[in-house]
């Protein structure tokens, strides 16, 4: 979880690429227009992004203030009490919370303090999930896990072979719960590894494409397109002219970025 806040100029607008996490963004008195190959939502106060095989658009003209959780899905699946494929990828409000989703919302919105906005945050999330309701089957969250962890490098016939199911079966019931069919999602995972050293680290775009599974450096840089919506340079770049203040996690990170 993060708490962030704008400091320069009020408009904000950023492409956001797939991602393995379920993102919950409620909105610190602003709204959020939000943008994707399949939906245009308009002025939300909070929404949920789901995975999904392509970048989403997100734009305020507001003071861009909110308080953002990004989930694992199987998280994400217990706490919105329903499988993620019988979920809207791209929702505005709230409303996968439960009928005391406005009430957040409101208090969010209306938050002078965004770090006890974060605290109601917290506390809803613990009450939902300490109850135990529909929580998603190990076997799933075991093989969710192997595919984050080996960052997309692991077939669909092995993990199925593991759990005791037929191929058929778990690729049904992984997409179910999950979202996403296990081999898309192993193609985000692989997508997101790649993804996190291309902004993170001076290391060379051929060595990556090369360590993280693509065939060559034109495979990474598709896929990118694909899933970034730009190339991994131009990814690179942006990245480089952000801004991140972060403080201990206790206090709720605050992230401020550019324009």
């Amino acid at each position: 979880m993060a708490v962030f806040r704008r400091v320069r100029d009020k408009s904000y607008r950023r492409l956001e690429p797939a991602t393995l996490d379920v993102v919950m963004v409620l909105g610190i008195g602003t709204s959020w227009r939000l943008v994707s190959a399949s939906k245009d939502l308009l002025a939300c106060e909070a929404f949920t992004a789901g995975l999904a095989l392509e970048p989403r658009e997100i734009a305020s003209n507001d003071a861009a203030a909110c308080v953002e959780v990004r989930l694992p899905a199987p998280v994400a699946r217990d706490l919105f009490r329903a499988p993620l494929s019988s979920t809207d990828p791209l929702t505005a409000g709230a409303a996968l919370l439960g009928r005391h989703a406005g009430q957040l919302v409101d208090r969010v919105a209306n938050a002078t303090d965004p770090q006890r906005a974060a605290t109601e945050v917290v506390h809803m999330m613990a009450a939902r999930l300490s109850d135990g309701a529909s929580p998603t089957k190990p076997e799933i969250r075991w093989a969710w896990r192997q595919i984050a962890e080996n960052q997309g490098r692991v077939s669909v016939r092995t993990l199925a072979r593991e759990i005791g199911w037929s191929e058929r079966h778990f690729t049904a019931r992984f997409h179910a719960d999950i979202g996403m069919a296990p081999k898309a999602t192993a193609r985000v995972a692989r997508f997101s590894s790649a993804h996190q050293r291309v902004t993170r680290s001076a290391e060379g775009l051929s060595r990556i494409a090369a360590s993280a599974g693509y065939s060559d450096q034109s495979h990474m840089t598709r896929e990118f397109r694909a899933l970034a919506g730009a190339t991994p340079a131009e990814v690179r770049s942006a990245a480089a002219v952000d801004i991140a203040i972060r403080d201990a996690p206790a206090q709720g990170p605050i992230c401020s970025r550019p324009g």
